[in-house]
């Protein structure tokens, strides 16, 4: 992704970054509220709104690939993100 594009990017809604990463968006929203993945809460209460942002959601997916591919011990988030990331950092 070029600068522009990155400068022109704004949050994304758990339907759309779910798409990113390749996963459910329940699965994603859960995952935010346990703290396994970058997002941001919008409101307060059990119904509170997230959004993500590209960048950060890349550089989490990338970080996961890397403590796999270092032979680093993994839990199951690591074995996710294994089989569903599919974008390539640009």
């Amino acid at each position: 992704m070029g600068i522009a594009a990155q400068q022109n990017a704004g949050p994304l809604d758990a339907i759309e970054a779910a798409k990113i990463v390749g996963m459910n968006s329940r699965t994603l929203v859960l995952w935010a509220r346990r703290g396994y993945v970058p997002a941001h809460p919008l409101g307060e209460g059990k119904r509170r709104t997230w959004r993500f942002f590209e960048s950060e959601l890349l550089e989490w997916v990338e970080k996961q690939r890397n403590a796999c591919a270092s032979g680093t011990p993994h839990d199951t988030i690591h074995i996710a993100i294994g089989a569903h990331a599919k974008k390539e950092i640009a």
